[in-house]
């Protein structure tokens, strides 16, 4: 793989552990992780020293919070102890397309947020998952602000200009953010 294509690729996962004896291993996934694991998908796996290998998905099933993965390489255990730990990234052109108003976790971080009234709020840094709906952690010169990601909240994602529009809720900003 050229440099150009490692440095475009998406963090998906981290492998948590194995599963079973025939090679297969848990991984805890971010937002785009499931949709990644297709039978016949290519990923790549960093471990914490750097080494890195590509692997192939045979086959994936969700399981609890997390996706069980098989790889073609991999065929035992031991083989996938190794693997433990190691991030698991992919190519961003390897995703399925999303519908015109879902984005990817990768695409939404680093955008500028404001709101409909254009007072800038911050940089959206981070996505928390949650039961119902995710939450944007954005924040401007160390405070945060938590955004609901909603419909409701979220007025306009524009990827090119790298930025979000938000109409806050009540009570959702401090009153001079609004």
């Amino acid at each position: 793989m050229t440099s150009a294509a490692e440095e475009s690729l998406v963090l998906v996962g981290q492998v948590v552990k194995t599963q079973g004896i025939k090679g297969q291993v848990k991984v805890a996934s971010s937002g785009e992780g499931a949709a990644a694991f297709a039978a016949g998908a290519i990923v790549y796996l960093k471990n914490d020293r750097g080494r890195k290998q590509s692997l192939t998905v045979e086959s994936s099933r969700p399981h609890r919070q997390m996706t069980i993965l098989a790889f073609r390489e991999v065929q035992r255990i031991e083989e996938a102890e190794e693997l433990v730990g190691c991030s698991v990234y992919v190519l961003p052109e390897n995703l399925p397309v999303l519908p015109a108003d879902e984005f990817y976790w990768y695409q939404l971080r680093g955008l500028q947020v404001k709101t409909e009234r254009g007072t800038f709020l911050g940089t959206l840094e981070e996505i928390m998952p949650t039961g119902s709906n995710d939450v944007f952690v954005v924040r401007k010169n160390h405070q945060e602000c938590l955004i609901p990601a909603t419909d409701e909240v979220v007025v306009q994602v524009d990827l090119k200009g790298k930025t979000m529009v938000i109409r806050p809720l009540e009570g959702l900003l401090p009153e001079n953010d609004l």
